[in-house]
């Protein structure tokens, strides 16, 4: 293999052009061969043109990842992944099979729940669990464990490939364990046929035609504690614009649109300068200390859409994974009708940077939720706490298995960027100060190999490789 060419892991987002970053974009462009699963790939055919490509069909990762490896003797190649690769795409596989993991790019991209919960105006306040329903690759027993734990602690609980004609067993028994009433449905986010409407597990266990609207391309949101739900729309005068973690290649298309037609744009002085070549200097505002600052932002950005004008309020990462964005939707019921624009969250690339620690389910913790971590993952679960203190780290690690990949990062993608990628006692021990950190406890079946973190979501148990 030449030493030049490179292997991509890509995503690409939910579907929609809008939602793809330029990162995703740039990493495609740079490829001479393009790999993936055949609606993926139609889903960016304005990138292939003069690209070789290389598709299957479902059921055939193995496929993709091997022939993405065997192009490299030829020339750098995209493996690509609808939403992120590190959410149940192809990130573990490909860096499992590469011979050369440390050369290997993970591109994070828009997460199908996140792009779902910006649809919806949902805002997860404390935590999340994402959890698959797909028993191909992952015991049932393990599905069912997972999901108790989770409505044990009333998380808001992500659902992918929920039902497919021969499995809805694990849809009920989802909905049966959940102590949450609201559901909400989401089908082909961002795509042309897109659905998405709120429900309750009630009426869901109760109508089978409702289920039946239920398929591998529907996501669900079982609501949950800490969970914000304000008023979106896709047209309005005051956008909440999710920039991403903090490096220009990941807005998307959407952001730098609705950032281009802005006449105001307000934010964090951090956020103003990642996009000030985007914009006229004249049109950003930074206001006010940090008590202040969310009302002091709507207060003005409101004033700026009643005068007729089009503004912008900036929200690192994704605006529904944690932060202060319900705090604009919350000022905003009844008074304001705000568009939600999702972006790459946090979680994503710091993952991404590690390699593919969070491909099996995975659960996100914000500040002061550490408690639940050891418990989560026993049980499998990949686990993202935000916001920790050094002093925390060996604490949250005590009851964590010694020998567990884990990642400790701040600051990714920015200047001054830090990540320690160490086995959990390893970690403790080293004891690390400062604050500010995301400590990233990887998936069940991970291994530390050529210093990225790769997890298996088991395919070795149903193809041989």
């Amino acid at each position: 293999m030449p030493s030049e060419n490179k292997l991509a892991i890509v995503g690409i987002g939910p579907g929609n052009r809008n939602l793809r970053t330029i990162g995703a974009e740039e990493a495609i462009e740079k490829a001479d061969f393009v790999v993936g699963y055949r609606p993926y790939l139609n889903m960016i055919a304005d990138l292939l043109h003069g690209k070789e490509i290389f598709c299957s069909g479902m059921g055939k990762e193995v496929d993709r990842a091997k022939a993405a490896v065997d192009l490299l003797a030829e020339g750098s190649v995209a493996l690509v992944s609808s939403g992120d690769p590190n959410v149940y795409g192809m990130a573990g596989l490909g860096l499992e099979i590469a011979p050369e993991p440390a050369k290997v790019e993970v591109v994070p991209g828009v997460t199908s729940f996140a792009a779902a919960a910006c649809r919806a105006g949902l805002v997860f306040r404390s935590c999340l669990a994402t959890v698959s329903l797909s028993d191909l690759l992952t015991p049932r027993p393990q599905i069912e464990q997972r999901l108790r734990l989770a409505s044990e602690y009333e998380m808001p609980i992500a659902l992918y490939n929920p039902k497919s004609k021969r499995r809805e067993k694990l849809l009920i028994r989802a909905l049966e364990l959940s102590k949450a009433q609201e559901v909400l449905v989401a089908k082909n986010v961002s795509r042309d046929d897109e659905e998405i409407f709120w429900t309750t597990t009630a009426k869901l266990m109760e109508d089978e035609v409702l289920r039946n609207r239920i398929d591998m391309t529907t996501l669900i949101i079982i609501s949950g504690r800490g969970l914000f739900r304000g008023d979106p729309s896709q047209e309005a005068s005051v956008n909440l614009v999710g920039i991403g973690p903090g490096d220009k290649k990941h807005l998307t298309h959407e952001a730098q649109s609705l950032l281009k037609i802005s006449d105001k744009i307000f934010g964090a002085e951090r956020y103003l300068q990642l996009v000030a070549d985007l914009t006229p200097a004249e049109k950003i505002t930074h206001l006010g200390p940090c008590p202040e600052r969310m009302a002091a932002r709507y207060r003005e950005a409101r004033a700026a859409a009643q005068n007729g004008k089009r503004a912008s309020i900036l929200a690192g990462g994704d605006p529904s994974i944690f932060g202060s964005s319900w705090r604009i939707l919350e000022r905003a019921a009844g008074d304001c009708i705000v568009h939600i624009s999702p972006g790459v969250s946090a979680f994503s690339s710091v993952a991404a940077i590690a390699g593919a620690p969070l491909v099996n389910d995975f659960a996100l913790l914000s500040n002061g939720r550490g408690d639940h971590a050891a418990r989560l993952a026993a049980a499998g679960f990949g686990v993202v706490i935000y916001n920790v203190e050094g002093q925390e780290i060996a604490p949250l690690l005590q009851e964590i298995d010694p020998g567990k990949p884990c990642v400790l990062a701040r600051d990714v993608t920015r200047p001054g960027e830090e990540t320690i990628i160490l086995k959990a006692g390893d970690l403790a021990e080293a004891r690390p100060s400062g604050f500010r950190f995301t400590l990233l406890i990887s998936s069940a079946n991970s291994f530390i190999k050529d210093g990225k973190i790769i997890t298996r979501r088991g395919y070795e148990s149903k193809y041989c490789y």
